[in-house]
């Protein structure tokens, strides 16, 4: 990993470029190969500098190898290798011999750790540098050093978001808060990192914090008040779920009682104990399914080439389209935004200027990037220019006649080889495609909203799609750095409809739990990003009624819609109400009045009333196991093609409690045996609950989804 020949000038040039490796990280050979080449240079008088830079584009160090940390056997393994990282980083910090991290591309994690043992740090403008320490994002604290190394470059004001929430910070960041020394172009970067070592730092690079942060962070009592400050907001924002992020405030305390030392040894056993953790390890498993999604299905006989998209377009410029716009154009994909007429085309522009303008006061962009990315958009109102279109993204009003117009005429107005991509979220892929001159080349791409924040995109498969379509889909979602799943068609897709049960029985829980709020206290506690009443008043009662409609009418009576949301709608079509389920913030939060009428009439006409004794396990049951069963049946169906699919995308569509693992790990922590049961006995009473044949068959065997053999999606 280390490659480095005779200095130059007493300069040692050594470049990072880790072989059996897509990219570099640190595994206990490369730590040893790092501490031989210290000996080298303590004992080679020749040296007098030293420069680490990296051989694989895109990346500098993206930390520990993650695959060798789930491997190590038992705490005091994983203690042992904490502390040994940590001494072979003391050893690079105690050179006498001035040394520069030159970082080009993503710094993570122990990457970020050994950089910051060097004296200089500089970094390049390209868009893929990020610093961070996202060892949080796994369930663990940074191990070598990280903790310690970190608040003294920066403050602990600085450092704390970044160690307890996994804040990235590009190159430019980074030089604001003090963490590199100077942001340069790439072609300049070795060259001022051999000036840096001859000469020490240009006046100009230096950076010092306004004088409020440097008191607080220099200052015992505020340092604590701060730190007290940070493990409330963890406590209420985790719930206690994650224990990562109190041991990094934990080793913050004790540096400030005892000293910075002892910092490394509060690390070192923090790696020991979180090594060993449930959460841990499902977060590791959340990660290693992640990464397996950027590969291809194995079956696709069309290996996917993102560099070959290049030129692409979006119909629809409201606020999913231009979100979608604005990734393919930040990718430099030459890219058409499409609409009805010049003042919508205007609109989404507006949309993109705004979300551009943010990234850039918030320093994510710089002018140049911001420039970049507008010149690749091109506003249409015809469909003119796109014969050589390599895929077209079509998000208009979800209308299945309208949507079929518009597929007619970008069937005469594209490429044959062109790919037609519905964002639909309500209809069917196969319902757009039918009758359709080349279906096989129209495909779903499920967009999540707002595009530009979440990870995953359903790719859609339907009885005409070929594999061409599905290859040029994966390459359009790789290229946008997204989560790309493949499944088959279905109303709802499978996102959507795994999530349906869960949406539609807060409905029901609704009439029948005394503090209506409590299902979303109890949703949060088990681990939801948020409850489902805030996700209904997020979605909006009108999108979720005419999305409950469709799951109705493809499904029958276990999607049939709550009669409670029923009732709202009419009301509220009656009186023109308001739009919002929740009022207020806080202690102030409270359901919107008529949302509370409603609720009250239909207690009093219906059969259900109030349970004072309806526990949040309860609740929780009746919220999540629907999922699970749900899920099962897209199993069954194909849908799907492993159970692993299912977990990552819910956690990544919907914030299915991460440290759960998903639906499915879920369900095979507490026993499909159980999760049956407990539904047949909610079916007495409600039928929708009754278990499916899949999951009535996998209880009688005492089998775990994880080791469930299934179809393939469904095509």
């Amino acid at each position: 990993m280390w490659h480095y020949d005779e200095p130059v000038d007493g300069l040692l040039h050594v470049r990072i470029d880790r072989a059996d490796r897509p990219v570099n990280s640190f595994s206990r050979a490369t730590l040893e190969e790092l501490r031989d080449l210290l000996v080298h240079v303590r004992n080679e008088d020749s040296i007098q500098g030293v420069a680490f830079c990296s051989g694989q584009p895109g990346n500098f160090i993206v930390g520990a190898d993650v695959t060798e940390m789930k491997d190590l056997d038992g705490e005091d393994a994983a203690r042992e290798m904490s502390q040994f990282g940590q001494k072979v980083f003391d050893q690079l910090a105690a050179l006498k011999v001035p040394t520069v991290a030159l970082i080009s591309g993503a710094c993570l994690g122990g990457g970020l750790e050994f950089a910051m043992a060097c004296k200089y740090r500089l970094a390049d403008k390209h868009p893929k540098t990020q610093l961070g320490l996202p060892e949080v994002m796994l369930g663990l604290i940074p191990g070598w050093g990280g903790t310690v190394r970190l608040p003294k470059l920066i403050g602990l004001i600085d450092a704390l978001p970044m160690m307890l929430t996994g804040k990235m910070l590009n190159g430019f960041q980074a030089r604001s808060k003090g963490l590199v020394h100077d942001v340069l172009p790439n072609e300049g970067l070795e060259r001022a990192g051999i000036q840096v070592l001859k000469s020490g730092l240009p006046k100009i690079s230096k950076r010092k914090p306004p004088l409020w942060k440097r008191i607080a962070n220099n200052f015992g009592p505020i340092k604590k008040y701060i730190l007290n400050k940070a493990e409330q907001q963890v406590q209420r924002q985790t719930r206690g779920h994650y224990p990562a992020p109190l041991k990094v405030i934990e080793s913050l305390r004790e540096q400030i009682a005892s000293g910075t030392d002892s910092g490394f040894d509060v690390e070192a056993n923090a790696i020991a104990q979180l090594g060993q953790s449930p959460v841990t390890r499902e977060l590791m498993r959340l990660f290693f399914l992640s990464e397996a999604a950027k590969k291809p299905p194995e079956d696709l006989t069309v290996k996917p080439d993102a560099s070959a998209v290049t030129d692409a377009a979006v119909l629809g410029a409201g606020a999913m389209g231009a979100g979608i716009a604005l990734l393919l154009a930040r990718k430099n994909v030459w890219t058409r935004l499409k609409d009805i007429n010049a003042k919508a085309v205007s609109a989404g522009l507006q949309t993109i200027n705004g979300l551009l303008n943010k990234d850039l006061a918030r320093k994510r962009i710089t002018p140049l990037e911001r420039t970049r990315t507008l010149d690749h958009l091109r506003p249409i109102t015809d469909y003119s220019g796109l014969k050589r279109t390599d895929i077209v993204i079509e998000a208009i009003v979800e209308n299945l006649e309208i949507k079929r117009e518009v597929f007619r005429d970008l069937a005469e107005a594209t490429g044959p080889d062109t790919v037609l991509a519905t964002n639909t979220s309500s209809l069917t892929v196969s319902d757009i495609a039918e009758g359709m001159s080349r279906p096989q080349r129209i495909v779903g791409l499920h967009f999540f909203n707002p595009p530009q924040q979440m990870k995953l995109v359903e790719i859609i498969r339907t009885p005409y799609t070929n594999d061409a379509a599905i290859a040029t889909a994966f390459a359009t979602v790789q290229k946008l750095g997204k989560t790309g799943i493949v499944v088959g068609d279905c109303a709802g897709f499978l996102v959507n409809r795994i999530l349906a049960p869960y949406m539609n029985e807060v409905g029901y829980l609704l009439e029948e739990v005394a503090e209506p709020l409590e299902i979303d206290r109890a949703a949060t506690e088990f681990g939801m990003v948020m409850g489902p009443i805030k996700m209904a008043d997020l979605v909006g009662l009108d999108i979720a009624a005419h999305v409950a409609a469709n799951m109705h009418a493809a499904y029958g009576d276990r999607m049939k819609s709550a009669t409670l949301w029923t009732k709202l709608g009419e009301m509220r079509a009656k009186s023109g109400g308001g739009k919002r389920l929740i009022q207020g913030t806080g202690k102030k939060k409270q359901l919107a009045p008529d949302v509370t009428e409603a609720i009250e009439q239909m207690r009093r006409s219906g059969p259900s009333g109030i349970s004072a004794t309806l526990s949040r396990e309860v609740i929780i049951q009746r919220l999540i196991y629907p999922m699970i069963n749900e899920a099962a049946r897209c199993l069954e169906e194909g849908i799907a093609s492993k159970p692993d699919d299912i977990d990552l995308a819910m956690v990544l569509g919907t914030g299915f409690a991460p440290f759960r693992g998903g639906p499915l790990q879920y369900a095979d922590s507490v026993g499909i045996q159980h999760v049956c049961e407990t539904l047949d006995k909610f079916a007495e009473k409600m039928v929708r609950m009754t278990p499916c044949a899949k999951l009535r068959e996998m209880a009688k065997g005492n089998e775990k989804f994880s080791d469930a053999k299934v179809a393939a999606p469904a095509a």
